[in-house]
């Protein structure tokens, strides 16, 4: 794998309801982001989100999921895939996505762009 930056999707499917996402989503916020208060980017931006698995493309399993949209290395991406999986006690399933807005956040906060 290439070591550029690039967005994936890190799904941990199974969980019963909106609201237990978004207890699960709390978690990994600060897995991801463990002092909400520092200055400067996040090492690695992201977002969170929830979704209901057979509405979506990248079907990983049954009830609604955790969606940690990230920005990093596919080396990174995997070892932040096996974090959350680890922290949640779920198998977490990574995949590649578009999430064209972290990159712009990344290169944003870098001082990369044009």
């Amino acid at each position: 794998m290439s070591d550029r930056i690039r967005t994936f999707e890190v799904i941990v499917s199974g969980y019963a309801d909106f609201e237990e996402v978004m207890a699960a989503n709390s978690r990994v916020a600060l897995l991801l982001c463990p002092e909400p208060d520092h200055s400067g980017p996040c090492e690695v931006p992201w977002s969170l989100a929830a979704r209901t698995e057979p509405e979506e493309e990248y079907p990983t399993g049954t009830g609604e999921s955790v969606v940690a949209a990230i920005c990093a290395t596919p080396e990174r991406a995997e070892r932040t895939a096996e974090s959350i999986g680890a922290l949640l006690g779920r198998p977490a399933r990574l995949v590649e996505a578009d999430h064209g807005e972290l990159l712009d956040q990344y290169r944003a906060e870098r001082g990369l762009t044009d």
